[in-house]
């Protein structure tokens, strides 16, 4: 009956107490910051911050009334910022040329609004550090 008991408890505690180890994943940590655009909080896009290594995935943040937080992976990132709008466009024929319901359709499609200096062509670097402060503004011009 001892042998029960202990049969028992012993799973029970294991589960209780966990394995005890620190998570194997990578480090991450809390990033924050604001975005303004010609001198006023960008409305809404995002930030990405990207890995220098290949395959690892890239951190992407909402951008929303100017301001972001988020997790990314501690290491030094390319940071590229986009805004969105949305721009009409039409599939199998030209909107201007066709007559509704003639066999096209209509899709909304996102245009980047900010330039490329600023995300496909971004230069611009952070490190992102376990201890933090990981606080990075970012003041963005339209031209």
């Amino acid at each position: 009956m001892q042998r029960l008991k202990f049969a028992f408890f012993l799973p029970l505690l294991l589960i209780v107490l966990g394995c005890g180890g620190k998570s194997s994943g990578p480090a991450t940590a809390a990033v924050k910051g604001k975005v303004t655009l010609d001198g006023a909080p960008l409305a809404s896009g995002k930030i990405v911050f990207e890995e220098a290594t290949p395959g690892i995935p890239a951190a992407e943040l909402d951008i929303t009334d100017g301001a972001y937080s988020g997790q990314v992976l501690v290491g030094s990132k390319t940071v590229r910022i986009s805004s969105y709008k949305d721009k009409d466009a039409t599939l199998a024929g030209s909107p201007k040329s066709a007559p509704k319901n003639a066999g096209t359709t209509s899709m909304t499609a996102q245009v980047n609004t900010l330039p490329a200096k600023y995300n496909t062509a971004s230069k611009e670097t952070r490190e992102v550090k376990a201890g933090g402060p990981n606080e990075f503004d970012f003041a963005v011009t339209s031209k």
